[in-house]
């Protein structure tokens, strides 16, 4: 082999021996790079599905609290017991340890929260959890005590405690108040995580998840707020420093009105250091209670679509158009101050309807009416007094029974408050008619105001901004027919893509004379004609307007305001006869954006007097959607051109129907 040759393989063999060389120094190296690149995978893959499974245990830590608040807000007031909270307090505890142990669990991954923008979020959300969970615990805490008190330590006794006892409710509240501070303390904390989340670039689903985590917030927020305020409220409320005095409306449920029926008869009752020490029960009349001058008449912002009275200043008193309860009050509180009527001026108004007291009638058992030989009971009350009317000496005598009878109603409820059992009773029925609003409350104090607000007390009407809005209300013309009368209402509603609705309330009524012949109430001889006359308003959105009508003998007048538009009608309903009346109209844009969802929200309120009502409600989603949740679950659903979800219900008190797609 020549030299040269030699020579240039000895080259080769050398440049070998270099790169292989260069590669065995260069290999460990790689070995170690491709080992780091393989740990952030399997650490990223890891932390993926621990923060999914901290997600998932989130959603359903904060579901499982949900369906037991729902349980407890749905049971009445009769069966509320101290075994209720407990379950809340250990729902809060089950959701408070997932919190805590899916935080153990994500905390090694932290530190790769930047690869990812969920994963941040998740461990903020876990944390504000933990926060509201904890604040949660520190409120029960707070008013363990109270309850406890209320139950008198029976875990299956319901909730007691009179009206006498507030002084005693007062010093554990306030005795609680450290627990409420704490509990502030951790909202604050929610609050602050909340705040400085950076939402950009997160996924669609924890959007929704945070909306949750808000309702959360603000819910239990509330609730502490009014916690912490309830020792001086209730020191106000029940006169345990100043004397408080109350007007009492006594509602006519069978001669509907917008804001729970007609006033044919009033009260007042005076409260001090807790307890009742004084109250009395007239009718109304023209003179009774005494009017302000008909020269304040122009202070009575009477709308020319209302009933226009002989005597407008009669519309503050028993001829109110508002369905706004507050609003209703103010005006017979201005009527009976103005007047210088007996204990004036009243602090606070109080109504109460048929409804309310044949609650009452129904845990007394009965009552006996002095100076009239009369045994009132539930089942013969209501034709005792029609009875009283129509046999007796007119309308006035009959008014003048009616007071007598609540008169004695209230003094046996007096009686009955120092028995446990029969004032446990009377404090369930008493707040199951208050979530009914079958009874009322307003106070002008606006803490106090706010107070009963939060707790579904004050018959307030909310805005209609913002999301869809219905609400239906009746003002009989002329008879006492209401509890013969089925009112059905049938919502159909239809997304459109730019975020408008098109909505068609139908209102049916039914007035069958199977159930009219056995209610003292319907009698044309002296109780105004079997034909009923009503005086329509179906309140929706602001800045809706009328597109069609069906069936309405009369012009629609629509009446714009600020938070609602109402739609108003004069329609009548022939007996044993029925009648459908059909409203369609436009809304405004009113469909929420959350990323990429899109959010439906409607709000049925209940008018004050009403029997339950079934309301039937069907969406239509626009063309291509799909539902993504919806609260409550819809009856059922079916795709015709677009999804359609039904929804049945049985309007008892106010609700809220949720619809999230995509």
């Amino acid at each position: 082999m020549p030299e040269e040759h030699r020579m240039v393989r000895r080259r080769r063999r050398s440049r070998v021996k270099r790169v292989r060389r260069w590669l065995g120094r260069l290999l460990p190296w790689r070995a170690l790079v491709g080992s780091v690149v393989i740990v952030i995978i399997v650490l990223g893959v890891g932390q993926a599905v621990l923060i999914a499974d901290a997600s998932n245990n989130l959603e359903s830590s904060l579901r499982s609290l949900n369906r037991v608040m729902g349980t407890l807000g749905s049971k009445a007031g009769t069966e509320l017991t101290l075994n209720d909270f407990n379950r809340v307090e250990t729902s809060l505890n089950e959701v408070s340890r997932n919190l805590a142990r899916m935080q153990q669990r994500t905390r090694l991954v932290a530190p790769l929260t930047t690869l990812n923008a969920d994963w941040g979020i998740m461990f903020d959300s876990l944390e504000a959890g933990q926060a509201l969970a904890a604040a949660g615990q520190r409120m029960l805490a707070g008013i363990e005590p109270t309850i406890f008190f209320m139950v008198a330590g029976e875990d299956e006794g319901a909730l007691a405690g009179g009206i006498s006892s507030g002084e005693r409710i007062v010093e554990l509240l306030t005795i609680g108040r450290g627990q409420f501070i704490s509990a502030s303390d951790h909202l604050a904390q929610a609050r602050s995580l909340i705040d400085s989340m950076d939402l950009t670039g997160i996924s669609a689903s924890l959007l929704l998840q945070l909306e949750d985590l808000e309702a959360y917030y603000q819910q239990i927020e509330d609730m502490n707020t009014l916690l912490l305020d309830a020792p001086e409220l209730l020191t106000e409320a029940l006169g345990l420093q100043d004397t408080q005095r109350y007007l009492i409306l006594a509602q006519n449920s069978d001669e509907l009105r917008p804001s729970g029926g007609y006033i044919s008869t009033y009260g007042w009752m005076t409260v001090r250091n807790g307890r009742i020490v004084d109250y009395s029960y007239s009718p109304s009349t023209v003179t009774s209670p005494i009017p302000p001058n008909d020269e304040l008449a122009s202070e009575i912002p009477l709308p020319d679509w209302w009933i226009q009275f002989n005597r407008p200043i009669t519309a503050a008193w028993d001829g109110s158009w508002y369905v706004d309860f507050p609003s209703t009050a103010a005006m017979a509180r201005w009527y009976y101050n103005t007047g210088n009527n007996p204990q004036s001026p009243v602090d606070g108004v109080i109504a109460i309807d048929i409804y309310g007291f044949e609650a009452v009638l129904s845990i007394l058992g009965q009552v006996h009416v002095p100076g009239y030989d009369v045994t009132i009971t539930p089942q013969n009350f209501r034709e005792i007094v029609y009875d009283i009317r129509a046999f007796g000496e007119g309308e006035l005598p009959h008014k003048r029974f009616v007071a007598d009878v609540y008169r004695q109603i209230f003094s046996d409820w007096q009686t009955v408050s120092e028995q446990a059992q029969q004032n446990a009773d009377l404090l369930g029925v008493a707040l199951e008619a208050l979530q009914q609003k079958h009874i009322m409350i307003y106070l002008p104090d606006e803490r106090l105001a706010q107070a009963m607000d939060v707790l579904g007390w004050s018959g307030a009407q909310r805005p209609g901004v913002d999301h869809d809005y219905l609400l239906v209300a009746d003002a009989n013309l002329g008879n006492k027919s209401n509890r013969s009368i089925l009112r059905q209402t049938t919502y159909d509603v239809q997304i459109r893509a730019d975020g408008t609705l098109h909505g068609r309330t139908t209102i049916a009524y039914d007035y069958p004379a199977r159930i009219a012949e056995e209610d003292p109430a319907v009698n044309p001889l002296y109780h105004g004609r079997l034909d009923y006359g009503n005086l329509l308003q179906v309140f929706v959105p602001a800045q809706s307007s009328i597109v069609a009508t069906g069936n309405l003998d009369e012009r629609v007048q629509t009446v714009a305001q600020d938070e609602h538009t109402i739609l108003v009608s004069r329609v009548g309903v022939r007996y044993d006869d029925s009648a459908r009346f059909r409203f369609e109209y436009e809304t405004p844009p009113l469909i929420e954006q959350i990323g990429p969802y899109q959010r439906y929200r409607l709000l049925l309120q209940r008018q004050p007097g009403m029997s339950p009502e079934p309301v039937t409600v069907q969406v239509t989603l626009p063309p291509g959607a799909r539902v993504v949740n919806t609260s409550p679950a819809p009856a059922t659903s079916y795709s015709l051109e677009q999804l359609v979800l039904d929804f049945r219900l049985t309007l008892e008190t106010d609700q809220w129907i949720e619809v999230t797609f995509e």
